[in-house]
């Protein structure tokens, strides 16, 4: 007779591969066996949240409980530290500690993200870490904590959130040291950058994948998509456009190095003109990428101030990317019916769209959705500070008449709430509601399997 006890710890392994989160929790608690087969996914990832840190120290971090058991150091592939918990903006020094220290131990981490500022206490550690490849980081350093964190190697993607003008001034020497293995470059929110030092980093990066420039107000998108000539097997591109009488003049309308190996697009629009150019920017560079014969499969649009997009614009967008497009995404944008009702019935193969969900009209944006039979996944962006009022939520029924017409769709995220429908072949469906457990992405990369918003 068969149990879990005599079952191959391969096969269990197999199997837990596909649970997450508590449920791994739950099912290390059930025996031996099942310990054995869930230890090295439940610790793979070393997760801490702001919840986690509002109620340290009652509960044991996952860094303590490494430091209790440092056998389990060598399962440890992704650390991810969200929040840290204070008193009075005071950090919690045993937590830092414990952080540390369990760094020190985890020798074959793959990826690090710190979003809080505290980077400067982990910088020793991360020196010695050869298999580290990906790394995302508050590069809020001094002077010499920035020449330290420069002799990081072997990264194959870098993302800093915001960074001191240290970092701006070393970066080129440490982009330049990394040329060889990295792939992707995301800078967001980088007060200090301007196109100087971009141009010295782009222009060791010929074979760069992916370039995200966002939210670093003294460049422009006249700036990165002339410095895209030194980036050509450009993947995945995402940058900011100041809608202000320093960027009127675009070079969108002029010379471009055609970027034809492009799938991602990401189009962060601040627009302060009245009226704004914002639509006809967006129209110019959906012409350009249609000319370069680069299909888009993913697209994702934001404004700062909510406008309605116009179907023309749509026409023009679907013109170009119908037969190719799987993700698309309208941040604070509004939208008429009809261009929704487009979207899902050329978009073959959409399967996931972003968009603010109408509740006062939820039955006919449900039927425009049914157009798409590919659709699986819906996010509601609605932005909570674009209106005066109170946003009315996207309640359970709403989710419901949703879930009962669109045919194909498996999955409903709202604020922090995912949905799930499971489909019975009487064409009726149970539908469950989870808490988003994985730690956020930045809104504008390209859609991954653990995609939400």
């Amino acid at each position: 007779m068969v149990s879990a006890d005599n079952l191959n710890l391969d096969c269990l392994e197999l199997i837990f591969a596909y649970l997450y989160g508590n449920d791994l929790v739950s099912v290390s608690l059930v025996s031996r066996s099942f310990l054995a087969g869930v230890i090295s996914r439940l610790y793979r990832s070393l997760i801490f949240k702001l919840n986690q840190a509002k109620r340290y120290p009652a509960i044991l971090s996952p860094f303590a409980s490494v430091l209790r058991h440092p056998h389990l150091a060598t399962h440890v592939r992704h650390i991810d530290i969200r929040a840290v918990p204070s008193n009075k903006s005071v950090v919690h020094p045993e937590f830092m500690r414990d952080c540390a220290r369990t760094i020190d131990l985890c020798d074959n981490i793959v990826s690090f993200t710190c979003t809080p500022s505290v980077l400067a206490s982990f910088l020793l550690s991360l020196q010695k870490k050869l298999s580290l490849q990906h790394i995302r980081v508050n590069a809020n350093l001094t002077y010499e904590q920035s020449q330290l964190f420069a002799k990081i190697s072997g990264l194959r993607s870098i993302a800093l959130d915001t960074g001191s003008p240290y970092v701006v001034d070393v970066l080129p020497k440490w982009i330049a040291s990394v040329k060889t293995t990295l792939m992707n470059l995301t800078l967001f929110s980088i007060q200090e950058l301007n196109d100087c030092i971009l141009e010295s980093v782009l222009i060791d990066l010929p074979h760069l994948t992916g370039l995200h420039v966002i939210n670093c107000t003294k460049i422009d998108h006249n700036t990165v998509l002339r410095l895209t000539s030194h980036t050509p097997d450009l993947r995945s591109l995402s940058f900011t456009s100041w809608d202000s009488p320093r960027a009127a003049g675009s070079i969108i309308n002029g010379i471009i190095t055609p970027l034809r190996r492009l799938r991602h697009l990401t189009i962060d629009s601040h627009h302060s003109l009245s009226p704004t150019n914002t639509p006809g920017l967006w129209t110019s560079f959906i012409q350009k990428t249609r000319m370069w014969s680069a299909p888009l499969r993913s697209i994702t649009l934001r404004l700062t101030e909510k406008l309605v997009i116009a179907d023309g614009f749509i026409d023009e967008l679907l013109n170009a990317h119908d037969a190719t497009l799987t993700h698309v995404a309208l941040l604070n944008c509004s939208l008429s019916l009809e261009s929704v009702r487009k979207i899902c019935r050329r978009c073959a193969e959409l399967e996931r769209f972003a968009v603010s969900i109408p509740i006062r009209d939820i039955y006919s944006f449900a039927e425009a959705l049914s157009r798409s039979t590919s659709l699986h996944t819906l996010s509601d962006v609605s932005d909570t500070h674009s209106s005066h009022g109170t946003r009315v939520a996207v309640s359970k029924p709403d989710i419901r008449t949703i879930m009962g017409i669109v045919p194909n769709l498996r999955r409903v995220i709202t604020d922090e709430r995912v949905w799930t429908a499971e489909k019975r072949r009487d064409g009726g469906f149970r539908l469950e509601l989870k808490r988003k457990t994985s730690p956020p992405t930045h809104w504008f990369m390209p859609p991954s399997k653990s995609y939400q918003y």
